[in-house]
């Protein structure tokens, strides 16, 4: 087998190797890893040696662990002799080989180049130690076999226990660094236990003389061979056929390794502006991205007075060097200890840096290594420039030659206000040979006599530079997606770019049915209404965009298979109500969409209420315990709406103003409809930006105890104070928050300043009430909700009974299996649990029985009237009487009136809330009241 051979072999079995050993990493901890054995790199594995070994002396652990430290023998020499490819595979199979072999609480890292440390947990024996170390030292003796007979494959091993021999990392390296010695000057390929006769002087001072030697030979070898290596390992690897990025990198990747370096930055001024941007950069283990020099100055203007004659600039230790506060700030900013830099130049011009630093220690920089780097330098920056310019060259020829040949379009100039031909491409002038410049394009191409309708022209504007239309060619007979742009010709002339690809053939190789309704894809759909649209010239169209209000709760409740019969229903019925021209379409999940002809507006409206009552009805026979509800949002096209997906978007909106509502299930599209969906961007537009001034404010509005009419809580609310001093109702914002996401980051805005006032209320030695917050559905579904309060309350330190979390009734729709498991994991934390809002619609009595909830608090449209009839009365007092015999307080809101408070007093309702007590307040008014 050849060298090449045995090098693929032994690559494919390090990856089957390295998907077996480290498939239990994640993914979010990989910073951890020494980026070639996937190990825990030097830093990590040192951070959680140490917390291990705390952790065993706090437990009063009474085992014993074993420190392993674990060194390749001749490595360098299998690097020398077989190439470094093939010690980087020793490296990467051994450590893969090492991961398996030892158990999944083991801790085990690389620690340096051949070098790595195992703590071996809760040791029974001394045979348990030896055990592991020879299963290690046989496993290298049989599994990695070297390339050449006279290579020969072994690790040594010194071990110390811990706490008999340290109770740190660093007593546990030394004493096993000193059994790792003993096993090395015994033969290598052993494994020694540590004991204290190893530790005699005469014992470490002859260690201490080897290791001196041969470090210093080593360093001399180094140092003497690190030019010529260096330099023909840069010439090879641009001489490859390779990107500029994987180059770099691996050139990058060998310098750094080999001196140890921290970082290697390329820093370029960009051609056009002159403005410092990073190129390419190199980390090593552990090391952060480096800072960019600010926007506004260019790396010439940095850099002026820098650089020497020879084009290199170093310093040994950053803080013995004089030089610009700004860039001494930078390089500090950036943890730099040590530093080279080397300057890039295009045709005598500065252009840049090649950055070699050092953020660990700093160093002194030998006169031949920086020859080496300048080099380097110098080659790699004369290789990016010159292969810079020639792939800029290829691209742009092979770009303009594709966009001109590609034989699937047609490209052609006009002169822009005119429709003047200036210039047509090959492709064009085969599917149109009679076309000539200087004629009109809508007439030499389309064969019209005016300008087409649809005309992507006609989507040009100040604002869209570019802009894009589907339409039907007649004179080919066949779908054309046409795209123009404007450009600026050399004379100065403006002219308009367009571009038009065939799309038939695409549309008829769209899949054309929907597998569960039989309908249209919207593929189809789509295509086949812009052929109806285009060739309608008596009739008008109207896009009705429709869903089941909410369907999730349907199929959960009864289940996927009922769900899928009542939308096969709806299909099937939609479609008898059909005329010929009009289409019906299933875009996704209970999504549908019609398009239907009109000629005035009151006639459609009818035909459509018709059609939903028909189908209602039919709904509440065949599925008469489910009663699905069907909302739909109508547009009603014109001639100058030439986009379907605009109109079809349009419907959509209508639609979705009717999410959670249940007075109405038809909303058109009007003018109207458009101001309001105007005004909620400007919401959306302006709520971050409100939310870091501090334009929202909460307020509390006290809740009574009708026993003693003394305040004994309060309920933290928000109010938007703009910018010109108006407060926004918060009916304005919230729903629109709730509908983006917002209402997230708000929320806990809310609950910092509430737990903020809470804190200071007991630093000032007071009572504080308890402040009830409200927690949005959007809260339920996210997995770190409770994680995130939590922090919260250990960063104001305070205890959670001072804290009630209200629930609106509506979230009960979310899924009820994980609403009881959010609110039990709150209550076994010491939140009170208070539903929000109950018998506003959604909740069922029976809930109460099952729901951890401690407070039941009454919906404010119990009392809507100022005068309560005797139903009224009925059902609050039966709610009541119900809650207080399931251990529930009750809490009425919206108590407007004094008859009100008499009533829920008489009927044993602990506590109210209303206007007729306390409006909701600033922070600083409760806290006068209170206190």
């Amino acid at each position: 087998m050849t060298y090449k051979e045995e090098n693929g072999k032994l690559q494919n079995e390090l990856t089957e190797k390295n998907n077996n050993a480290y498939k239990w990493i994640n993914p979010i901890f990989r910073g951890e890893r020494d980026s070639q054995t996937q190990l825990f790199n030097k830093k990590t594995v040192i951070n959680k040696i140490e917390k291990h070994l705390i952790e065993s002396l706090n437990k009063d652990f009474i085992g014993n662990h074993s420190f392993l430290l674990i060194d390749i023998d001749n490595l360098k020499r299998i690097n020398e002799t077989c190439g470094h490819i093939y010690g980087d595979i020793v490296l990467e199979t051994f450590a893969a080989y090492l991961a398996q072999s030892i158990e999944e609480e083991d801790i085990i890292g690389r620690i340096d180049g051949d070098g790595f440390v195992v703590i071996h947990n809760n040791i029974k024996s001394q045979d348990d130690i030896f055990y592991i170390a020879e299963t290690i030292c046989s496993l290298v003796r049989e599994k990695l076999p070297g390339l050449k007979a006279d290579v020969k494959l072994t690790v040594s091993i010194g071990i110390s226990i811990f706490p008999k021999d340290g109770t740190t990392y660093e007593e546990l390296f030394q004493k096993a660094d000193i059994a790792l010695n003993k096993a090395k000057i015994s033969g290598k390929d052993k494994f020694v236990l540590y004991n204290s006769e190893l530790n005699s002087n005469i014992f470490e001072g002859e260690m201490e003389q080897k290791r001196n030697k041969k470090k210093k030979k080593q360093n001399y070898e180094d140092i003497l061979d690190a030019e010529k290596r260096l330099l023909n390992y840069t010439f090879d690897i641009l001489s490859e056929d390779n990107s500029v990025e994987v180059s770099i990198n691996k050139i990058f990747t060998e310098i750094g390794k080999f001196y140890n370096l921290s970082r290697i930055t390329i820093f370029e001024d960009e051609t056009i502006n002159q403005k410092a941007r990073v190129s390419y950069e190199w980390l090593n283990d552990g090391i952060s991205p480096c800072i960019l020099i600010p926007e506004t100055d260019s790396l010439s203007q940095q850099y002026k007075s820098i650089f020497t004659n020879n084009s290199i600039y170093y310093f040994d230790d950053i803080t013995k060097v004089d030089i610009n506060p700004e860039l001494k700030q930078l390089y500090e900013q950036m943890g730099i200890k040590s530093f080279v830099q080397c300057a890039i130049y295009d045709s005598n011009q500065f252009i840049g840096t090649i950055n070699f630093e050092d953020c660990e220690r700093t160093r002194i920089w030998p006169k031949s290594l920086l020859n080496t780097l300048l080099i380097i330098t110098k080659v790699v920056s004369n290789y990016i420039l010159q292969l810079r310019n020639k792939e800029e060259l290829n691209n742009e020829i092979f770009f303009t030659q594709a966009m001109l040949n590609n034989q699937k379009l047609s490209n052609y100039a006009i002169k822009a206000g005119t429709y003047e031909l200036l210039y047509v491409s090959e492709y064009t002038e085969k599917l149109f040979p009679n076309v000539k410049l200087g004629e009109l394009c809508y007439n030499a191409i389309f064969g019209r006599s005016k300008p087409c309708a649809a005309c992507p022209l006609n989507g040009l504007d100040h604002a869209n530079k570019r802009y894009s239309v589907e339409a039907y060619n007649k004179k080919l007979g066949a779908w054309l997606s046409t795209t123009a742009s404007t450009v600026d010709m050399p004379n100065g002339q403006k002219m308009n770019l367009l571009c038009s690809s065939d799309v038939t053939g695409f549309m008829e190789r769209v899949k054309s049915k929907d597998n569960l309704t039989g309908l249209l894809t919207l593929s189809k759909f789509e295509a086949e209404a812009m052929k109806l649209i285009a060739s309608s010239k008596e009739f008008q169209y109207a896009i009705v965009y429709s869903d089941f209000d909410k369907f999730k709760y349907i199929n959960d409740e009864w289940g996927y298979s009922i769900g899928n019969d009542i939308l096969k229903f709806y299909a099937e019925k939609i479609s008898k109500h059909l005329y010929p021209m009009e289409l019906f379409c299933r875009i996704s999940g209970d999504i549908f969409v019609c398009l239907l002809l009109y000629k005035n507006k009151e006639e459609i409206l009818d035909r459509i209420k018709i059609i939903f009552q028909a189908i209602n009805q039919d709904y509440r026979t065949y599925f008469p315990k489910i009663n699905p509800i069907i909302i739909s949002g109508i547009y009603f096209m014109t001639k100058e709406d030439k986009v379907l997906s605009i109109a079809m978007d349009k419907a959509n909106m209508a639609r979705k103003r009717l999410k959670g509502f249940h007075k109405s299930t038809l909303s058109i599209y009007d003018e109207n409809l458009h101001k309001t969906i105007t005004k909620e961007k400007m919401i959306e537009n302006r709520m971050h930006t409100a939310l870091t001034s501090h334009e929202f404010i909460v307020y509390m509005q006290p809740k009574i105890e009708l026993r003693s009419l003394n305040i004994t809580g309060a309920e933290a609310l928000v109010r938007w104070k703009t910018r010109n001093g108006e407060i926004m109702n918060p009916s304005e914002f919230i729903p629109i928050f709730e509908k983006n996401g917002f209402i997230l980051e708000l929320d806990f805005y809310v609950y910092e300043e509430a737990f903020k006032m809470l804190r200071r209320w007991l630093d000032m030695g007071k009572n504080p009430v308890i402040i009830s917050v409200n927690v949005s559905r959007l809260h339920i579904d996210d997995d770190l909700f409770i994680q995130k309060l939590e922090y919260l309350i250990r960063k104001y330190n305070l205890p959670t009974n001072l804290i009630e979390i209200e629930i609106t009734e509506s979230i009960f729709l979310n899924g009820l299996d994980r609403l009881k498991r959010f609110l039990g994991n709150l209550r076994e934390k010491g939140f009170l649990i208070s539903i929000d809002d109950f018998g506003s619609g959604f909740s069922s009595l029976n809930l109460l029985k099952t729901l951890p909830v401690d407070i039941l608090k009454l919906d404010k449209d119990f009392l809507t009237y100022d005068v309560m009839d005797d139903k009224d009365k009925i059902v609050i007092a039966n709610i009541i009487n119900l809650a207080k015999g399931l251990g529930l307080k009750v809490i009425s809101e919206g108590v407007e009136t004094l008859d009100q408070a008499r009533f829920l007093k008489e009927n044993h309702c602990d506590m109210v809330q209303g206007y007729f007590f306390y409006k909701p307040m600033p922070m600083e008014e409760l806290e006068k009241l209170l206190f």
